[in-house]
């Protein structure tokens, strides 16, 4: 530019000079302003009139780079600052306003005909950085005080971190970057102070990255690495199916906001969940069938069908069970599994089949009535023992009735 130039051969501009650009800098911005709509309007067609307001967006981001790449960052940073003194400074600094006006009127004008990809102008990316890490340590601060795992948490500031970060002068960041930050920042701002001590965090954290369609390929790993490893400690495949299907049915209900997403070179976040879903439930299904049509050892395939039939309801199963297990006489130290078994083996005059959700729920839960029937069916057998059996006998039945 010829005032680069001259500005590195004089100290100062001349007044003349300075009065005569800074009123044809202003004049030009003004017939643009006027003339801008006439304009569009002759042109008519709607891909002409998006062709033209890209172009003119792409070449003000450019000047305007290009002028304030003369300035030092604190006067950027009050480049709305007026001031009357003769400098080239001063110069550069009502260009650089006159251009960013033009700018700001086609934001505001023609917002649906911009292009979302072009770079932003340097100002924006560093008026956009100036209190960011402020706000990003008050985020990483609260979250971390709700328990949010450390792993996730890095994961959903990284983008904060990264656009922070971001060099001024070879800024890369786009208009689609800088919009999905500043509403990414202020929704997780609004999901903590919406948050309820008595409701999951990472739940509604995880809805709400559903929502802004936060397809970052480090998150998805994270999602998948964490529903694996949920998936793994559930003891049997129809579990294991009945979460993943629940979790797909979860996913495809979820509200997602309009044209919104992290990385437009990804699939939906969305996508990602329920594909991987779908190829997990292949896996389990196949993984399923293999085990059933397998080969099975005679001894095995002897009790396949074996019921043991007990006078017990599954409340008093249930009861009786925990009461064995906390007593030390069973010695499994995975209850998930024991119940599982006594499930698929066992059953009683009441009710065909035992469901292992059911004796798990009555496993756990105290019911004052359930452990006085367990009581009088113990008592009978301490009197039966101490006719029929031998002392011992008789002393396990009774330290039952102590632990009840």
């Amino acid at each position: 530019m010829d005032l680069k130039h001259q500005a590195l051969k004089l100290e100062q501009p001349d007044k003349n000079f300075f009065t005569y650009t800074t009123n044809d800098v202003i004049s030009q911005k003004d017939k643009m302003l006027h003339g801008f709509g006439q304009y569009l309007y002759d042109l008519g067609n709607n891909a002409q009139v998006g062709w033209y307001i890209q172009l003119h967006q792409h070449q003000l981001v450019l000047l305007m780079d290009q002028i304030a790449t003369s300035l030092s960052v604190p006067t950027i940073m009050t480049m709305d600052v007026p001031s009357n003194e003769v400098t080239w400074t001063n110069l550069f600094k009502i260009i650089y306003s006159n251009l960013a006006e033009l700018l700001t009127f086609l934001e505001r004008e023609f917002f649906r005909y911009l292009d979302v990809d072009c770079k932003i102008p340097m100002t924006y990316l560093l008026s956009a950085q100036d209190g960011l890490v402020f706000e990003l340590e008050s985020l990483q601060n609260d979250f971390m005080k709700r328990g949010i795992d450390e792993d996730l948490l890095s994961i959903i500031l990284l983008p904060l971190n990264d656009f922070l970060e971001a060099e001024h002068v070879s800024c890369s960041v786009s208009y689609h970057q800088l919009f999905y930050l500043k509403e990414y920042k202020k929704k997780l701002r609004v999901l903590l102070e919406n948050h309820k001590a008595e409701s999951n965090l990472t739940d509604k954290l995880e809805d709400l990255l559903q929502y802004l369609n936060f397809n970052n390929i480090h998150y998805f790993r994270y999602w998948s690495k964490s529903v694996t490893k949920d998936i793994e400690e559930l003891p049997t495949i129809r579990e294991k199916l009945d979460r993943l299907i629940f979790l797909q049915k979860k996913i495809s209900q979820t509200v997602i906001k309009p044209r919104f997403i992290y990385s437009k070179v990804h699939p939906p976040l969305q996508n990602q969940l329920q594909s991987w879903l779908a190829d997990e439930i292949v896996y389990q299904k196949e993984k399923g069938s293999l085990f059933n049509n397998g080969h099975i050892a005679d001894e095995l395939s002897r009790w396949k069908d074996f019921k043991v039939v007990t006078i017990f309801s599954v409340p008093q199963l249930g009861n009786i069970i925990k009461l064995l297990l906390d007593s030390g006489l069973y010695l499994n130290k995975n209850k998930t599994e024991l119940l599982d078994f006594f499930s698929y083996f066992f059953t009683t005059v009441k009710q065909d089949n035992v469901s292992s959700g059911s004796l798990r729920s009555n496993f756990y839960k105290d019911n004052a009535a359930v452990s006085k029937a367990v009581r009088e069916i113990l008592m009978d057998l301490v009197n039966h023992s101490h006719k029929t059996i031998n002392i011992f006998a008789y002393c396990v039945f009774t330290y039952l009735l102590l632990q009840l």
